[in-house]
């Protein structure tokens, strides 16, 4: 969610605003512009909640997965938490949304009280009393399958109920809203289409999924790599059939959407060819970002290590060469260097005894000197570091 911080003072908060025709074209203006300033929607949100006499307006989209974005002045850090732990994005729970009308169709507090009347979830109305926005106006800006768009006025008991002058602004510049929201989108959509031809020309194996977790591209290389053994497309989503896999693979997903660091990559798929490391990173983007074009990128790595792979004299010299390259790095032999390397992508001790023609008692034992020498403690310390270096290297 991005929250807008405040200027010391507000004006016109509680009062009737008469907005005259120049006072509305600068706030047009100011929405028409917000698509091609860093801060254009910042001061679009203020020039709007200033023109109704509210303390805070709010743009936003749902997704059936995912929040796409929220933009709303005047909230806490702690907002979006507090919000999800509520369900609060539920029509159940939340009489606003409850009371969404067709698109370009303006509700009120008139529809909240309907709604309430019906049925109040006493947690979320408890969490809009103490943010201050029990009350407001709202409409829904376009909605299609999945997907909807809207902008509200919202205010507590203190500013008091909207008048119908200010409800009429709030609907008089939805459509311009709605409008350079499309041209944001065109922008982060061009921008998408030179990321798309950087990954074919460099033949890598992508996926790039939108705010909402949905498919929005996927690269030849990455086309001929999904199937039954490792993963699949499904309603626009990412799925692994291994319900495991599936459940870590969502996570990364949901922590990369929410710009967390999901560490090292680790997610490793074994089929028949051999073992894929399946990676799920957060894609740059400004802070006003619509979340509707690529926010992460899924990239899919085959390895096929000594003994595994099609042409077993170059896996073996590609793992001798990173076993001397974690040797000369982290002070170990050559040959405890290689068992580094095999563990590093993705094989079990298991795996490497059987590759190295040793037997699992040697390799355990060559595990606890690498563990001295590296001073660590668990396996997965060692692969992260191993990992690291060999990536900084190109390996």
């Amino acid at each position: 969610m991005r929250t807008i911080p405040d200027p010391d003072t507000f004006a016109g908060v509680g009062q009737e605003k008469c907005i005259d025709s120049e006072s509305l074209a600068h706030l047009r203006s100011a929405i028409e512009q917000a698509p091609f300033h860093p801060e254009g929607w910042r001061h679009a949100l203020y020039s709007l909640a200033e023109a109704t006499g509210s303390p805070r307006a709010q743009i936003l989209a749902l997704g059936e997965r995912h929040l796409a974005f929220n933009w709303v002045n005047k909230t806490p850090d702690d907002f979006e938490t507090v919000i999800q732990e509520i369900d609060a994005y539920n029509p159940d729970a939340n009489y606003r949304i409850a009371a969404m009308g067709k698109p370009m169709e303006l509700t009120w507090e008139d529809h909240y009280d309907a709604v309430r009347a019906k049925h109040t979830d006493e947690r979320y109305l408890e969490m809009a009393r103490r943010y201050d926005f029990e009350l407001g106006a709202q409409m829904v800006l376009s909605q299609k399958p999945g997907l909807f768009f809207g902008v509200a006025i919202m205010r507590s008991e203190r500013e008091g109920r909207t008048t119908e002058h200010e409800r009429g602004i709030l609907a008089q510049v939805a459509p311009t809203i709605l409008s350079a929201i499309r041209t944001q989108e065109s922008i982060e959509h061009a921008g998408a289409k030179l990321l798309h031809g950087s990954l074919e020309a460099m033949d890598t194996a992508a996926i790039l999924l939108d705010g909402l977790g949905k498919t929005t591209y996927v690269s030849p290389a990455a086309q001929r790599l999904l199937g039954p053994e490792t993963l699949q497309i499904s309603g626009g989503a990412l799925h692994a059939q291994r319900p495991e896999f599936d459940r870590q693979l969502g996570r990364r997903i949901g922590q990369a959407l929410a710009g967390e660091d999901p560490g090292p990559a680790d997610l490793w798929i074994r089929t028949g060819k051999g073992l894929m490391l399946v990676d799920a990173r957060a894609l740059p983007h400004g802070d006003w970002h619509l979340g509707l074009s690529a926010r992460v990128i899924v990239s899919l790595r085959p390895l096929r290590p000594s003994g595994m792979g099609h042409d077993h004299a170059e896996n073996a010299k590609k793992v001798a060469r990173m076993g001397r390259q974690l040797g000369q790095a982290m002070g170990l032999t050559d040959t405890e260097g290689e068992v580094a390397a095999l563990l590093a992508q993705g094989l079990s001790r298991k795996d490497i005894a059987a590759l190295r023609h040793v037997s699992p008692q040697t390799v355990n034992s060559q595990m606890r000197t690498i563990f001295l020498k590296c001073e660590v403690n668990r396996e997965g310390e060692l692969v992260a570091i191993a990992r690291s270096i060999l990536d900084a290297i190109g390996s």
